[in-house]
């Protein structure tokens, strides 16, 4: 029992670190990044112009979240000296060495996946591969190759429920910090603590215990607002700022918001995560013993998917599907491992449906098609709604054109200055590289041959420790 979920654990980061990205274009991931080297640069919390906004002291703060930044400081000391070490520029080599947290985040939640699974009264064959239909056919693969703030999120909603699940006193103090750690990772799971306080109320704890949870937000909120008062002076100033009346929040949105992250051919969950169909099924095959667990998994989905309808933004910008609604998938693809029984095929070819959907994302940088599409005009009503502007029909096409244009490219001449940000795909040095850590290695004046010797040894050891060492028997 304890081997599987370390063998899922450790087998499914080699495979994700076999196609570590060459770096991060997301403005998010990058303003998050700012604010890690300067705490290790500067011991201070500001940004460069253009990844914050400037608070009342005239100096800029970025207006993403705290918690991924804090955690990114050990790997940012070391990138730092490496760097030095390597004549190479600071930010390129912390950007690529930043990018093993997500894949980090992401393979502990997988064999969270799996227990999850166990305790919903799930088979080990079934939750073994429901785990890995949540690591390989779920945007979460996408995901694990970015710095956004969701992998993190999502692993630590996957340890609250695991660890309400078990219900014993260890995990009652575990539950309260991660509460805690929850709200710092990202506001909007200040629902995370109230839902399991329920949860363990019902389950017959004391209303003291139950409380811990909603406590822990409270100390997570305190924190965060206290942070916000240090940079901008206002304690409710969370997440990035957005001006104007149509960027509110507003219940007119939710109706699109809804149906565009559940069914949209742009962002519509049940597109690019085809495998949670078999979670509908899950629930009807759910013991009636498990009940409290599938309604506290049911709210965390409702809750997520509410909050991010209420915002015109719903699609989450440049994204690969709906990528606000990762941090609810754990739990929605553990219920699918009840199914296996009598659709153990269907869980088999869904999964592998969602891989090859994914699978250009691998070798190329998800915001190529997207730019594309700006480039030509393209409204992003089109890009959500019309199923052939689709970033899932387009981006085998727009990949096979961004490793096209990587080799008529010498990165070395790419990548010998930083510059400012490009406003065209022509002058981006991101959009035309293949997007794995080997292909910039010229940089370094290394051969990519080393970097794909070692990119295939991982995979190989990955592939091995999930298929051998991390499968139960059937």
């Amino acid at each position: 029992m304890r081997t599987i979920p370390a063998s899922l654990f450790l087998g499914t980061w080699l495979i994700y670190l076999a196609f570590l990205p060459a770096g991060i274009y997301s403005v998010d991931g990058n303003s998050m990044l700012a604010v890690a080297d300067s705490l290790v640069a500067r011991h201070s919390v500001t940004v460069p112009d253009g990844l914050g906004v400037i608070g009342p002291d005239g100096k800029s703060y970025s207006t993403w979240y705290p918690l991924q930044s804090l955690l990114a400081v050990p790997v940012v000391s070391i990138a730092m000296v490496a760097a030095h070490t390597l004549h190479l520029p600071d930010h390129y080599v912390e950007a690529m060495s930043v990018l093993v947290l997500p894949a980090l985040y992401t393979a502990v939640t997988v064999p969270l996946v799996y227990l999850i699974a166990l305790q919903l009264g799930s088979e080990a064959f079934g939750a073994w591969l429901a785990a890995l239909a949540y690591a390989f056919g779920t945007i979460a693969m996408v995901y694990a190759r970015d710095f956004f703030a969701e992998p993190l999120l999502t692993l630590l909603i996957a340890a609250l429920l695991f660890l309400a699940f078990r219900n014993d006193a260890k995990s009652l103090r575990m539950i309260a910090v991660l509460s805690a750690l929850t709200v710092l990772a990202k506001p909007t799971a200040l629902l995370a603590g109230p839902i399991v306080s329920v949860y363990l109320f019902a389950k017959k704890r004391s209303l003291w215990l139950s409380s811990l949870p909603t406590i822990g937000t409270a100390v997570g909120l305190a924190l965060y607002c206290a942070y916000n008062y240090y940079r901008f002076g206002n304690l409710v100033q969370f997440g990035p700022r957005l001006e104007g009346p149509k960027l509110a929040p507003s219940l007119s949105h939710m109706p699109e918001g809804i149906a565009g992250q559940l069914l949209s051919p742009g962002a519509g969950l049940f597109w690019y995560c085809p495998c949670v169909v078999l979670a509908i099924l899950g629930l009807r095959r759910l013991s009636p013993t498990k009940l409290l667990e599938a309604l506290a998994i049911t709210c965390f989905f409702i809750c997520f998917l509410t909050i991010h309808s209420l915002w015109i933004f719903w699609n989450g910008g440049w994204s690969w599907g709906p990528r606000y609604l990762l941090p609810a998938l754990p739990g929605v693809v553990a219920l699918t491992s009840l199914t296996v029984r009598k659709s153990g095929k269907a869980l088999l070819a869904l999964g592998l449906c969602g891989f090859l959907l994914s699978a250009p994302m691998l070798v190329s940088f998800v915001e190529r098609y997207l730019a594309e599409a700006n480039e030509q005009g393209t409204p992003v009503s089109e890009l959500l709604w019309a199923a052939n502007r689709s970033p899932l029909v387009n981006a085998w096409p727009a990949a096979l054109r961004e490793i096209r244009d990587a080799r008529r490219h010498d990165v070395r001449v790419l990548f010998r200055d930083r510059g400012a940000p490009s406003t065209t795909i022509a002058n981006s040095r991101a959009l035309q590289i293949v997007n794995l850590w080997w292909w910039v290695l010229p940089v370094a004046n290394v051969p990519r041959i080393f970097g794909i010797a070692i990119s295939l040894l991982l995979l190989s050891a990955g592939i091995w420790l999930v298929m051998t060492k991390g499968r139960p028997s059937y």
